[in-house]
């Protein structure tokens, strides 16, 4: 048997595990609905990763015993799995040295499943999938049929269906804070950060999308804002609006890639057109769910722009231009931008908005750091600023962050009288500081770093499409929480991009570019 069959093997494996977790893992739910789904994802999370590890390990040994192969000569560790390694080893000695240890599961963790278990299978994940797997156009599809499915379980649950039985006794079909198989509007917001962008960022930067490729991606991007406009979480739309205008001078510069834009901009028009007008209604005095449909001066607005979107997406497709290439073009696009930003500061730091989301930024502007802001976002990540002091170089261990906060601030949350517990800072860079100390968010930051680096560095058509995504899901962190229920997803995608920026069919080597 040659090597490449020994490979290809491997990566038939590793391929399955990609869909597992990719496609199968966000629709597995058990009889509880709602009210257990974490404990629930997390014992799939550890089958489907038990099954893969050992299947792994099987194929390794067979070779090694009754083909005399060793896997391994031809494996090479790069910067990115030494770093990776370093935190992995953080954690594990975080954990040991924990003053909770004895105390706690450390190995599942204290709040959200997230003990060195969780930490290690991911980190494993990624080791697997980049040292056996082997990069398929057909990855960037299994995104966007995800989408798709839990998409059209989000619909039929909006529009008054209960499939799977995922609204039990207290949590009703109107309730739109749990929605799909996921859970917490906040979890499926961050993991559309991923699932919706990848498919957008394939279809305007891929210039050879066949048709069947391009209906997948349209169809998930208008059935995913449907339903994004109903969760209405701002970090993920803080996230998408940031990644678009880190693309935009790329798009704009390109007559093909902004006619795609515009396209998925009316996708998108189309689906809150969509949502406005079927106008699910809940009737609390009869218990009941109805279709109102209607037709208003909004809907009727946005339907006019989506259509015209199309129509100026079809007129720029006719034209040709293509400056994506002019460095100093694109250079002045950056700069403008940012002094727009820069502008969009100095308004808010003159000009008070009497209340919400701008009104907020003005007061931070000024120095003002209420506990209220961000959705008590800033009480909690005034308060873990704090607690990274405690123990500042290797934290209390994985998932620790309940116990430390709660033993110290539960008299300030009972006062809020919002909160009953805080088992993370929601904010993900937040929350590893104050688990795993200073030396566990270098080594994590660390690893990011080095992946931005090595793919911008081997870019290609097929690299860039997991990068934008990877960047929009970071952006979103700085708002959300590391739970198993999205996070295994984003660490197959952080393995498909590095398998993307050394794929030989679009790049060159590893061995050449390290």
């Amino acid at each position: 048997m040659e090597q490449t069959k020994e490979k290809e093997i491997l990566s038939k494996i590793t391929e399955a595990f990609i869909i597992a977790i990719l496609i199968m893992f966000p629709l597995l739910v058990d009889s509880t609905g709602f009210f257990k789904i974490l404990e629930f994802k997390y014992r799939c999370f550890l089958v489907i990763n038990a099954v893969y590890i050992s299947s792994i390990a099987i194929t390794i040994i067979y070779f090694l015993l009754f083909k005399e192969t060793n896997i391994f000569k031809k494996l090479k560790l790069g910067k990115i799995h030494i770093a990776l390694g370093a935190f992995w080893i953080i954690n594990v000695i975080s954990t040991f040295i924990s003053p909770y240890f004895k105390k706690y599961n450390l190995f599942i963790g204290v709040g959200r499943a997230e003990g060195l278990i969780s930490i290690s299978l991911y980190a494993l994940s990624f080791f697997n999938i980049t040292m056996f797997g082997k990069f398929k156009r057909r990855y960037i599809l299994y995104f966007s049929i995800s989408s798709i499915l839990i998409n059209f379980i989000s619909i039929l649950q909006y529009i008054g269906f209960n499939p799977f039985n995922m609204y039990q006794d207290g949590i009703g079909t109107h309730n739109v804070s749990f929605i799909g198989t996921i859970g917490n509007v906040d979890f499926i917001s961050a993991l559309y950060c991923i699932l919706l962008t990848v498919p957008m960022a394939a279809y305007v930067f891929l210039e050879d999308n066949s048709k069947f490729e391009k209906i997948i991606y349209l169809i998930s991007i208008y059935m995913g804002f449907f339903i994004f406009e109903v969760l209405d979480v701002l970090g993920g739309s803080v996230a998408l609006a940031g990644i678009l205008i880190l693309t935009i001078p790329f798009i704009i510069s390109n007559n093909k890639r902004l006619s795609r834009l515009l396209i998925i901009g009316s996708m998108i028009l189309f689906g809150y057109f969509t949502n406005i007008t079927i106008n699910p209604t809940y009737h609390y005095d009869i218990g009941k769910l109805n279709l109102e449909f209607q037709i208003n001066a909004i809907s009727i607005g946005l339907l006019i722009v989506s259509i015209a979107f199309i129509v100026l997406a079809l007129a720029l497709k006719k034209s040709e231009y293509d400056i994506s290439e002019n460095k100093k073009i694109i250079k002045k696009m950056y700069i403008g931008m940012a002094l727009l930003v820069l502008v969009g500061i100095v308004v808010l730091f003159c000009y008070n908005f009497s209340s919400g989301f701008l009104h907020e930024i003005h007061e931070l502007l000024h120095g003002n750091f209420d506990d209220d802001f961000g959705t008590y976002r800033i009480f909690l990540w005034k308060r873990s600023i704090k607690l990274i002091k405690d123990y500042p170089i290797l934290g209390t261990g994985p998932d620790t962050f309940a116990v430390r906060f709660m033993g110290k601030y539960a008299k300030d949350v009972a006062r809020l009288g919002e909160l009953t517990i805080n088992d993370t800072a929601a904010n993900s860079y937040l929350t590893i500081a104050v688990n795993t100390g200073v030396l566990g968010i270098i080594t994590y930051l660390t690893f990011i770093i080095l992946q931005l680096k090595k793919t911008l560095k081997n870019k290609n058509k097929y690299s860039i499409i997991f990068l934008t995504a990877f960047i929009c899901f970071l952006i979103q962190d700085f708002f959300n929480l590391w739970v198993v229920i999205i996070i295994p997803i984003f660490w197959v995608l952080m393995a498909i991009m590095y398998l993307a920026s050394i794929d030989e069919n679009t790049n060159e080597t590893e061995e050449k570019n390290e």
